[in-house]
């Protein structure tokens, strides 16, 4: 709401925001931020279940999952953005959040995904890659339910993609510039360790500090 507002002032349709003036009608202290992220035992199971009538959420999943891109830009996406050959998706300034156009790589499955898709459809490369042209509202919420997986929203998959990029090593400016944030506080929102990248810390700064210490004399 507070960024509607602020776009509604920008455009000259209101004369000021009430997330401006006075105290807040929400303060940020109460707003409590989304760290839900996809374990690979719930991702199996999600897969698992694209079949039949879902069968199409499969790649988008995987595409979610393994580029974190948003909702609207892999709604958006066309074939003439993605080079199968170079292994590349470009997602188009107009499509994006932030209107910055930005350049995506893709993981081994994600290919192997779009691939399958491009050679069983028309091969139009103006059409949609995923075909979406309404939303997945309802059959996402039955997958869900069927694979009995409870607070997760098709959001989540990007804060799932960055936080593995993270934790499998990935410099986070460069992760930055491939989720397309250009704020570094929003950024570390989607950021979460897992026990994993929390042991290893550990490990790293137990072995910093093996390495540093001075021998008592």
């Amino acid at each position: 709401m507070r960024a509607l507002m602020r776009y509604a002032f920008r455009q000259g349709w209101i004369s000021r925001s009430p997330f401006e003036t006075g105290s807040p009608l929400i303060s940020k202290a109460d707003e409590i931020q989304r760290e839900r992220t996809l374990t690979h035992e719930e991702e199996a199971r999600l897969l698992a279940a694209c079949t039949g009538r879902r069968e199409h959420l499969w790649p988008l999943l995987i595409t979610a999952l393994d580029t974190a891109m948003r909702r609207g830009e892999m709604f958006k996406l066309r074939w003439r953005d993605v080079d199968l050959d170079n292994r590349d998706i470009t997602i188009i300034a107009m499509n994006t959040k932030t209107k910055r156009a930005r350049n995506v790589s893709m993981t081994d499955r994600v290919y192997e995904s779009l691939v399958d898709l491009w050679n069983r459809s028309p091969q139009d490369e103006d059409s949609l890659v995923f075909g979406i042209t309404d939303t997945i509202k309802h059959g996402f919420a039955s997958l869900l339910r069927e694979t009995g997986i409870d607070d997760f929203r098709l959001h989540d998959c990007r804060h799932t993609a960055i936080t593995r990029m993270i934790a499998a090593g990935a410099p986070p400016m460069e992760v930055m510039k491939i989720s397309g944030h250009t704020q570094m506080s929003t950024f570390a929102r989607y950021v979460n360790p897992n026990q994993h990248s929390l042991k290893r810390a550990a490990e790293m700064l137990s072995a910093f500090n093996a390495q540093s210490s001075v021998p008592a004399s």
